[in-house]
């Protein structure tokens, strides 16, 4: 009874996560409310996960890796490679692509692809290639170089952690490496050879527009009696044609003119509802010496002052508290202390001031701020970062700090000097005392959803356990693959793990499988290391959907990609992986 009640809050689980009922952590709390509520495990053991060292790392090495942010050596790095390039746009390709694999294995793959998305971004807008080409493979790689040690990627962490917790001996921080490094370089092989071709050139009036309604930004320029325009039309002018932009309505006084504009003629005050990218809106703005209509009281440069300003771009996250509210109603400049410039929307929803339009998930927004206020907004939890226009962030104080700390406390751990847990505490102490980081960056570093997610399913495993599930399912994986021995075994553990982390999230995989492979192990009589090792591998090898793990998700919008495409891309290299760690799995750890 208890196992088919098991099985029961399972099956709400996968669906949970699957058709998206609720968020992630919120689906995982619940998972854990069921368990507690049909006495499957006791109140001590639904809040161990809490304690779990696995977890407490994690949330560690999001503060490191935030660190290594904020230093900016690694998004240099990445515009390094882009000058570096010269006219090749392959070349500079395979470069930020290496450069994504080798930082993910040290510091968080989601941090560490979040930090080249922008780069990737410039790279294609500076060689005039659609982003599509390149943001996937940026996904791809990061998820292979999150597998090259222990803390690329917090599902080996978590496998160790309960690995250890079962009395199996502590993995160390490089014994992911060989295989890893194989994983990484097939992957980067294949994308480079049938990847980038197999990915569709969409350029961003056919990507964005078709999967998020973005056309362009919406601005207003306001016509000063000295402006050239003045006297002439839009038509004479051959607006459309020279700048690419189209003009939505002209206001004058009280009136909303959107008929016949092409022979309309100019006056001074007129106010351009105008629609285009910044640099053909700003082309336009400065031929004709226009001014930027303010929005709300008073223009951007008097409202912010006299200071570093710089234009920036964010967009509208999702679940952000502006979803629904126009920017009058959330009083954005006196809130953010920025002025928002222009909105980027399908162009016939946005016909009205934009001190008017309601804000939707995945609007762009053209802000004018402060550098260090533009660095704020980036980081609220209320946008989602993207290509910065004309932004350079002075360095935080000590920003050195972390490129020393962090390279440390990796040396200590993989020597054994210290384990991972205690010298990644040390490691984010130092960075809170010494100053780089307060500790309101700490916490807004975490990202707690994962931190909830890992931690309230760990009590699943232990469940699973105690009803005899994982071994029934153990024997189940033995029975099905025994005749053909220990190896084919191993092969279908990988595979059923890598087809649940497309469905579920890589940890909440971790977290089912690490029972069923200890005891598949169990009944071969075998070393479960192995079987483990193909649970780590499997799990973050999700390729095939935008949930199957974060950085897939993260390049969905920008690359303005659609569901087949990770299909089209990634089951290829998805079986390709499956071969390689079923030949190589058992040569670096013997059956």
């Amino acid at each position: 009874m208890t196992t088919a009640v098991l099985v029961a809050i399972l099956a709400f689980a996968v669906l949970s996560f699957l058709f998206e009922w609720m968020s992630i952590d919120v689906t995982a709390l619940a998972t854990l409310g069921l368990l507690l509520l049909f006495g499957l495990v006791s109140g001590q053991e639904a809040v161990q996960g809490f304690a779990n060292p696995a977890v407490i790392t994690v949330m560690m090495l999001f503060v490191l890796s935030e660190g290594l942010v904020r230093s900016g050596v690694v998004k240099r790095l990445g515009h390094r490679i882009i000058r570096s390039a010269e006219s090749s746009h392959r070349r500079a390709s395979i470069l930020l692509l290496l450069l994504a694999g080798a930082v993910s294995g040290f510091i968080n793959n989601t941090a560490a692809v979040s930090i080249l998305i922008p780069v990737a971004l410039q790279l294609s807008s500076h060689f005039g290639k659609s982003a599509s080409k390149i943001l996937l493979p940026l996904s791809h790689v990061g998820i292979l170089g999150g597998t090259l040690t222990l803390i690329g990627t917090s599902t080996n962490l978590l496998v160790a952690s309960m690995a250890e917790e079962r009395g199996i001996a502590p993995f160390t921080v490089f014994e992911f490496f060989p295989l890893g490094l194989v994983f990484l370089g097939v992957g980067l092989a294949y994308l480079l050879a049938v990847g980038l071709r197999a990915l569709p050139e969409r350029r961003p009036e056919d990507s964005v527009t078709r999967k998020f309604g973005l056309e362009g930004y919406l601005t207003e320029l306001e016509v000063p009696p000295e402006s050239e325009l003045v006297g002439s039309t839009l038509g004479a002018e051959e607006v459309g044609h020279r700048y690419d932009l189209t003009v939505l309505e002209v206001l004058r006084a009280d009136e909303a003119i959107t008929t016949c504009l092409g022979d309309l003629e100019i006056e001074p005050g007129d106010i351009l509802v105008v629609r285009g990218r910044p640099s053909q809106l700003f082309a336009f703005r400065d031929f004709f010496a226009l001014g930027l209509a303010a929005t709300e009281t008073g223009s951007p440069e008097e409202v912010l002052g006299e200071g570093p300003n710089a234009l920036g771009e964010v967009q509208v996250a999702p679940r952000s508290a502006l979803v629904g509210h126009s920017l009058a109603e959330v009083s954005f400049r006196s809130r953010f202390d920025a002025a928002v410039l222009a909105v980027g929307r399908a162009g016939h929803n946005l016909r009205a001031q934009l001190s008017s339009v309601r804000l939707r998930p995945w609007d762009l927004l053209l802000v004018f701020a402060r550098r260090d206020q533009l660095r704020r907004l980036r980081d609220s939890d209320e946008f989602v970062a993207m290509e910065e226009l004309d932004l350079e962030v002075a360095p935080p104080r000590r920003w050195w700090l972390p490129l020393v700390v962090v390279p440390l406390a990796v040396g200590l751990a993989a020597t054994g000097v210290m384990p991972i847990l205690v010298a990644s505490i040390i490691a984010v102490g130092v960075l809170l005392v010494a100053g780089p980081m307060t500790s309101r960056d700490a916490y807004r570093a975490v990202d707690w959803s994962v931190i909830f997610l890992i931690a309230c399913l760990i009590p699943l495993s232990t469940a699973m356990e105690r009803t005899g599930l994982a071994a029934d399912l153990g024997r189940g994986v033995v029975v099905a693959g025994q005749e053909l021995g220990p190896v084919a075994v191993l092969s279908l553990v990988y595979l059923v793990t890598a087809v649940v982390t497309e469905v579920l999230s890589n940890n909440a995989a971790a977290i089912l499988m690490v029972p069923v492979a200890l005891t598949t192990a169990g009944a071969l009589g075998v070393d479960p290391k192995p079987f483990l090792m193909a649970v780590c591998y499997a799990g973050s090898a999700a390729f095939l959907t935008p949930m199957g793990y974060q950085t897939n998700a993260m390049v969905f919008a920008p690359g303005g990609y659609r569901f087949m495409d990770y299909v089209r891309v990634g089951w290829p290299l998805k079986v390709l992986l499956w071969l390689v760690a079923t030949a190589l799995i058992p040569v670096f750890w013997p059956l």
